[in-house]
């Protein structure tokens, strides 16, 4: 048989004698024998090892003495040996959370939940296990605190232990993101995934391909998500809106109906579901339905300026200007930053000579636009017709002075000083 190292026979030796303090001599206790199994032969060889182990130690035995099977492992690195620096670590208080806000995070599982906490302040639990609750408050800490790169080693050391592995790499991705690394971040999401597929770390994913003008990826990761168990209605309105959303963006607008016409199965009221299945349809050049969608999203909510702007579309379409006119102009008191919009109100404005509420709304967009001296120009033309030749003259000496050649503005200048004299 293999023979034992004498410092673990010694520590053995000493364990057991610690568990005879207290006892009677009859009692107390004896080393028999230590049997050593193999860890380098393969699996089947390790268990027909132990059956022979155990089979030897049960002849060692009489009626004074027990056998025992002892297994031996390396101990747990030392807290100074941790992967993150314990100055990440502050002490426990009872004004902080156990675990890090779960309203973005994957909630946790029954399958990988933390070791039950036998401490409330320390890295490791008195049986070697990690101490996760009071990990996962420091890193929320620091996570809230900016201190990123300290809760990211926090969370992939729980990860490489194995604990809360899909949540703890769904935080480093949170940290990455933060630390403007996108690339780190969408590969800890994608590995997250793999332990357990989470709504939020699609989401994610989904999100960083969207500012990186991905909207095709996009949609396909949200997509995944959607064959997710138990998804609420919210959740899964909110994914084939925003599946619809990324695919009008990729210019697939087939798919992108087929997502906003079931969003719409779910909450058939939704306002801005129906405003863009109507923009989809305006695309087309199916005005009718689009008309149809805009109405009704304009009868559950009046104040939808994507609707209005839309039926004034479709009411342009069919030369109704003076429905144009109107609709176009709602749309824009209710949303000033539109330039498609005020473009057609200035257009129908002229069609129709009526200029006073054309004027009106352009004069308050040039405030919060860029300088344009076609834009000016148009309102010195409406100032003009209204007979507000001092508000246009003043108008044409900025598109001048922005634009010395501009011929327009030449010849309304022209036209003014006539007819002032």
């Amino acid at each position: 048989m293999n023979q034992i190292k004498p410092d673990l026979r010694d520590m053995l030796i000493k364990k057991i004698g610690d568990q005879n303090n207290g006892e009677t001599n009859d009692q107390s206790m004896e080393l028999i024998d230590i049997v050593p199994i193999p860890v380098t032969s393969d699996r089947m060889v390790r268990l027909r090892t132990l059956d022979e182990a155990l089979s030897e130690m049960e002849n060692h035995q009489d009626s004074e003495s027990t056998g025992y099977l002892v297994q031996v492992r390396r101990k747990k690195a030392s807290a100074s040996n941790a992967s993150f620096s314990l100055d990440a670590i502050v002490p426990d208080s009872n004004n902080l959370n156990t675990t890090p806000n779960t309203t973005n995070a994957p909630e946790n599982t029954n399958a990988d939940s933390p070791t039950e906490n036998t401490e409330t302040d320390g890295v490791y639990l008195a049986n070697g296990n990690l101490n996760v609750p009071f990990l996962l408050k420091n890193a929320e800490l620091l996570f809230s605190s900016g201190e990123y790169t300290l809760a990211r080693n926090i969370y992939r050391t729980m990860a490489d232990q194995g604990e809360l592995s899909y949540s703890s790499l769904y935080w480093m991705g949170r940290c990455f993101e933060a630390e403007s690394k996108v690339d780190e971040a969408l590969k800890c999401y994608d590995q997250s995934i793999a332990f357990y597929p989470s709504l939020e770390s699609y989401r994610r994913m989904g999100l960083i391909q969207m500012t990186r003008n991905n909207p095709q990826l996009a949609a396909e990761t949200l997509e995944r998500a959607l064959n997710l168990k138990d998804i609420s209605y919210d959740n899964r309105f909110d994914l084939h809106k925003a599946c619809g959303n990324c695919w009008t963006k990729a210019q697939k607008p087939e798919h992108a109906l087929n997502h906003y016409l079931t969003a719409l199965s779910v909450y058939p009221t939704a306002d801005d579901v129906r405003a863009n299945i109507g923009a989809l349809y305006l695309q087309s050049q199916k005005t009718a339905e689009a008309r149809k969608h805009f109405q009704e999203a304009i009868t559950a909510n009046p104040k939808n300026d994507k609707a209005l702007s839309g039926i004034a579309s479709c009411f342009l379409a069919e030369g109704d200007i003076r429905q144009a006119h109107d609709h176009f102009a709602r749309s824009l008191e209710i949303e000033l930053n539109n330039p498609t919009a005020i473009f057609y109100l200035v257009k129908c404005a002229y069609e129709l000579k009526s200029y006073a509420t054309g004027a009106r709304i352009l004069e308050d967009y040039i405030q919060i636009a860029p300088i344009n001296a076609n834009l000016l120009y148009s309102l010195a033309g409406l100032q003009f017709h209204l007979g507000r030749m001092a508000d246009s003259m003043e108008t044409v000496e900025r598109i001048i002075e922005i634009s010395p050649a501009h011929n327009g503005a030449n010849d309304l200048r022209n036209r003014i000083q006539k007819f002032d004299n």
